[in-house]
């Protein structure tokens, strides 16, 4: 019985500390998404490429198959161009700079980690001069390197608002 209760004296006093750290992770992830949406909001280079892993980082988008329909279709393309593109999140931020104001705005977070990995997945919506101009799913995958948080790729779906209408998040949690 002695055995029994320092055993479960031992698990009592380590469990909590685990769940702890689990839940500091998810709120540190949290913050970087916020500083990510908060730094193209400001078009801040430097608080932007800090969130990101050295060397290469994965970047691509796809447009939806009813996106990329309408715009064969609006373009007069008689077969099906690319539909997949890739850059870097440098020359996204520098594409920032083309608008007044730009946003991205994130919603239906969800995040998976195991304290070394975690998969951020969510919807978003990306806004130039106060006005949406695309949306989907936005997936990011990360890296605990030295201690620390970053982001290792960025991958996401593209519908453009002037073909579809982004559904109301109650839609979208139904999906």
């Amino acid at each position: 019985m002695g055995k029994f209760k320092m055993i479960s004296i031992l698990l009592l006093a380590v469990f909590p500390f685990y769940g702890q750290k689990k839940t500091d992770d998810k709120k540190t992830i949290s913050a970087i998404i916020e500083t990510y949406s908060q730094s193209v909001i400001a078009k801040d280079s430097v608080a932007f490429y800090s969130l990101f892993n050295e060397g290469n980082v994965i970047w691509c988008a796809a447009y939806k198959d009813r996106t990329q329909a309408r715009e064969i279709e609006a373009k007069g393309e008689t077969k099906a161009g690319s539909n997949y593109f890739s850059g870097s999140y440098k020359g996204f931020m520098r594409g920032l700079f083309r608008d007044k104001t730009t946003e991205d705005k994130f919603d239906n977070i969800k995040i998976v980690e195991d304290g070394t990995v975690a998969s951020v997945t969510m919807d978003y919506s990306f806004w130039a001069d106060n006005k949406m101009t695309n949306w989907g799913s936005k997936y990011l995958n990360l890296i605990k390197r030295d201690g620390k948080w970053k982001i290792t790729s960025v991958i996401y779906s593209l519908e453009l608002i002037k073909y579809f209408k982004q559904p109301d998040l109650k839609e979208r949690q139904g999906k």
